[in-house]
C-alpha cells in the first residue's frame, strides 16, 4: 500500500524523506533524531525521556519523527548535511515558502520536563501549535 493511501501513523518513526512528506501533507514539524548505538546519552533519552507517555503523546500529536542512525553511510551523510556535532541531536524542520527551514535544534541528553518544554517551544516556532 502506498504512503498516500495509508492512514499516517504518527506514533512511528520514519526515514527522513517519508517524514518530510507526511509533515508537509499534515502541517507538522519534523523532528530529525540523530542517534548512535554506542551513545550512552541516546540510551538515556530513549529509556527515560522518549519512552515517557507525555513525550510520546506530544510527539504523536504535533510532530513527525525521522530516525537517523549515524552508524550508516546514509546517516553519516545526513549528519554532515545538518552539521550534527554528535548524538543525540534533534533538528526541527518546518516547511515554509516551498522549502524546509530549520526552526531549532537540541543537542545532548536532558531531563524529561525540560525536553517536553523544549518540544512545545519548537512546535510553536514551527507553526504546528497554537
Amino acid at each position: 500500500m502506498g504512503l498516500a493511501l495509508a492512514a499516517p501513523d504518527f506514533g512511528r518513526w520514519y526515514p527522513l524523506p517519508q517524514a518530510q512528506a507526511l509533515a508537509q501533507a499534515h502541517g507538522r514539524v519534523v523532528v530529525v533524531y540523530f542517534h548512535s548505538p554506542r551513545c550512552p546519552y541516546c540510551d538515556q533519552m530513549n529509556t527515560f525521556v522518549l519512552s515517557d507517555p507525555a513525550v510520546s503523546r506530544l510527539l504523536e500529536e504535533r510532530f513527525v519523527v525521522a530516525s537517523v542512525g549515524t552508524e550508516t553511510p546514509e546517516g553519516r551523510e545526513l549528519a554532515r548535511r545538518f552539521w550534527v556535532p554528535g548524538t543525540p541531536t534533534f533538528v526541527f524542520l518546518a516547511f515554509r515558502k516551498g522549502a524546509w527551514e530549520e526552526v531549532g535544534r537540541l543537542f545532548g541528553s536532558r531531563p524529561r520536563a525540560q525536553f517536553l518544554e523544549e518540544l512545545r517551544q519548537m512546535c510553536v516556532k514551527g507553526g504546528a501549535c497554537e
